[in-house]
């Protein structure tokens, strides 16, 4: 199967509602913090009173409280979701039958997928750590009175924990990509999952690269296109909504806000839907020599 067929293989699966079921869940899951920051911010709430510095860290305070707690869960339940996409779009592409229940089959294995989610997140955490470390050093030591550019180092410092930070990011998106699976369908143990996904990542580095730039152009074009649609609407919700309609909750029911939420929302389970399904097929493609045989028709062409 070639890279593009990947894609048009998992385009097919888009329609699915058991799918979607559990799409929901992830997108819902991932947007949890948001959601509590949105609905239970304390500055929106004051923001026609005068703010001091003590006043706002007393508000930010229960709400940094509430985003851990919300981050925690959807951590959790986004786990949960992506786990049962796994199993089903993996029993879909062997020509099963998949019911809503099938998909918890998958999640008997969550504890170790979280394991190793919390494992790759590790390092991204310690490199921002790293950056406010670095940024509070370069801004203790500024010098207003020197004559060259006392942000100079500040932002060179900036940029270039940026970029490792980008560049790990990467690495452990990669690594997640064939743990999961590995955990998954192959049941494999963590310790087994994570040496096997960096494996992966090496022998199959081609396709990884391949799939991401064929990944990152959709998401231009989509985003092309959302932005010319929704931009207009937005202007449009914010020109005729009451300037107080935020502090009230109105904005949230006005309908161009509805309608952009439910565009969003369903711009967000497609994606989900199609980025299981693609790393999913490229993992079985992968290990087509450990994994059960599709029909002879699903081969037709090798991996490009």
């Amino acid at each position: 199967m070639s890279h593009w067929g990947l894609f048009s293989n998992s385009f097919g699966k888009l329609l699915h509602p058991v799918l979607w079921v559990y799409s929901l869940v992830i997108v819902l899951s991932s947007a949890a913090p948001g959601l509590a920051f949105l609905f239970n911010n304390p500055l929106l709430r004051n923001v026609d009173r005068a703010a001091t510095p003590q006043t706002m860290l007393a508000s930010l305070t229960p709400l940094l409280g509430l985003l851990i707690v919300f981050g925690v869960i959807g951590f959790v339940f986004a786990t949960f979701g992506e786990a049962a996409l796994i199993h089903l779009i993996n029993k879909l592409e062997m020509h099963e039958r998949v019911t809503m229940g099938m998909g918890l089959d998958g999640s008997d294995k969550i504890f170790q997928l979280l394991v190793v989610r919390v494992l790759l997140i590790l390092p991204n955490i310690l490199i921002l750590l790293l950056a406010f470390a670095v940024m509070w050093g370069q801004l203790s030591s500024i010098n207003l009175m020197s004559r060259g550019n006392p942000l100079a180092g500040l932002f060179g410092g900036i940029c270039g924990l940026g970029a490792i930070a980008f560049l790990v990011n990467l690495l452990t998106a990669a690594l997640l990509v064939g743990a999961e699976r590995a955990i998954v369908i192959e049941k494999m143990p963590i310790g087994k999952a994570l040496g096997l996904s960096g494996q992966l990542l090496v022998t199959q580095l081609g396709d990884f690269i391949i799939i991401g730039l064929i990944f990152l152009g959709l998401s231009f074009i989509i985003s092309l296109v959302f932005g010319c649609v929704g931009q207009p609407l937005l202007g449009l919700m914010f020109r005729t909504a009451s300037p107080t309609a935020l502090l009230s909750g109105g904005l949230f029911t006005n309908p161009i806000m509805l309608l952009s939420i439910s565009i969003g929302l369903l711009g967000n389970m497609l994606a989900t839907i199609l980025g299981t399904s693609v790393w999913t097929l490229a993992y079985r493609q992968w290990r087509v020599d450990r994994l059960p045989a599709l029909p002879r028709n699903d081969f037709d062409d090798q991996m490009a």
